[in-house]
Order: C-alpha cells, then structure tokens, then sequence
C-alpha cells in the first residue's frame, strides 16, 4: 500500500486524483460544473501535489540531536501487515485482500493470501483502476476479478466506491465497498505517530521482484500522512537505513529521526 497503503496510495489517492469530470457519472458532472468556482477549485485536486513522494534519504551527522521518542515498531509484528487489509471471498474461497510494490514504488501489485500462500497480482496502469474498464487480475488458474474504482467528486477519499467483480468466466461473488472502511483497515494495520497534532502511520512489508514473480529479499517502510486531497506518502528503503545509526529524513517539511536498532525495531523521534 499496501504498504497498504498501499491501499492509500492506491485505492484511497487513486480515487481523490481522479478527474472529477471523466470519472463520475454525467449528472455528477453536471452538478460539480454547476457549483460556484469556490468550491470547485476545493474539490479538485492539485496536479502539482502527487501522494506518492519521492523515496526517503536518511541523512546523517554527529551534531544531529534526537528529541522525543514519536514511534517504535517491532519489525517482526509489523512486516507484512499490507498483505491482510481485509478478507472476501474470490471464487471459491476466502482470501485476505492487500497491496504491494516493487523496491522502487514504480509497479503496484494486489495481493490474495491464506494459509496456502499469497498470489501477487500487477496491476499495471493505475489509470485504467480508475477508469470504466477497471483493471482485471489473476487470482488462480480459474479465478479473475476485475477491479475499479469509482470516484465520488463531493468525497473522493471516504466515499469513493471500489467494486470488484468476477470476469472472464470466473465464478464467485461480486464486492463493492467504500474507500472509507477500507481507509479503516488500512489505519488498523499501521503503527501510528503523531507529530504536532498530525497523525501519519507507518508500514513495513517487504518487495516484490521486479518481473513480478514473488517476494525479494529486500523490504520497505511506507510512511503516509493522510490529509483528504493533500494526503502524501514517503517511500524508505530499509537498506538506507545502517543498524544502530539514526538517520533524518524529511516528511514535507516535518523532519525526523528514524533509527534501525540491532534488535529489530525501528524508533523514530523527533530531529531538534
């Protein structure tokens, strides 16, 4: 996400950064031209404030004081939690819902886990998530369901809708929920901090190859600030981080220090 948030980055973002006129229905169209410019120019996103920001670049130095202890997180408790956002039944069986990315956050994959193992499945062109095709994606050898998200123009983040439905053959039930109980289970799975009255949560899951066909060994922290349509998310590559050496990073504008420490966790503290 995903990193869930991945299923912020994808499902949640996806839907605010869509175009209000191309995605919605024609009278939600017509009702969005027809309101005053004020609200207008609210409601529509900015082009320039992309969520996905570039990746993290600890910095280093032996004058950097390290202030309040903000958050620490167990590394074993958290890895992974972006694979098991939520459970639905895709064809004939249950399966844990979740997002995923290669180590450079380019290629975003939804994920289907039980106990046999988890499937990774790309979703290719985020564009085509948000549009009337939807995207469609391999569960199994007889199991594909098309995934979409559609954009509500007056609650792009909490009150999109993501449908998934079964194609090309596949047998199973159809889901659709809002962007706003998924956005609940993706803060659930999170560790928390809050800096100045702001909350952002805190992912670690590991990468996946880069043709797609399973886990690396490598793995990646996914820090995301959710602020309706000015949310952002920081990618950090835990090989950036040396264990035992603190290092600050800036989360636009906010900076802190993030530390791998020798027994696996990762403490991040306010940079004074």
């Amino acid at each position: 996400m995903n990193r869930l948030i991945l299923a912020a980055v994808l499902f949640v973002p996806a839907a605010a950064s869509a175009q209000p006129l191309e995605t919605s229905s024609v009278l939600a169209g017509e009702r969005f031209a027809q309101s005053p410019a004020d609200v207008r120019a609210a409601l529509a996103p900015s082009a320039s404030e992309p969520v996905l920001q570039p990746a993290l670049k600890p910095q280093t130095s032996l004058k950097q004081a390290v202030g309040e202890t903000l958050a620490t997180v167990v590394l074993a408790d958290a890895l992974d939690k972006n694979l098991h956002v939520t459970n639905y039944r895709f064809g004939a069986r249950p399966l844990d819902l979740g997002v995923a990315t290669d180590p450079g956050f380019k290629k975003f994959y939804l994920t289907f886990s039980d106990r046999a193992g988890t499937t990774i499945g790309p979703i290719g062109d985020l564009g085509k998530l948000r549009s009337s095709e939807g995207v469609d994606v391999r569960i199994d050898a007889a199991t594909v369901y098309n995934f979409r998200v559609q954009a509500n123009i007056f609650s792009p983040v909490r009150g999109s809708m993501l449908y998934m439905t079964p194609s090309q053959g596949t047998a199973g039930p159809s889901h659709e929920t809002k962007t706003g109980p998924l956005l609940d289970a993706i803060r659930a799975r999170a560790a928390l901090m809050t800096i100045d009255g702001e909350e952002y949560w805190i992912f670690y899951g590991r990468d996946v190859k880069a043709d797609g066909s399973g886990f690396a060994d490598t793995r990646s922290f996914l820090f995301v600030h959710m602020n309706g349509l000015s949310s952002k998310a920081w990618p950090l590559a835990e090989s950036s981080l040396t264990p035992g050496a603190p290092g600050v990073v800036d989360l636009g504008g906010v900076k802190v220090s993030v530390l791998r420490t020798t027994d696996g966790k990762l403490v991040v503290s306010a940079a004074e």
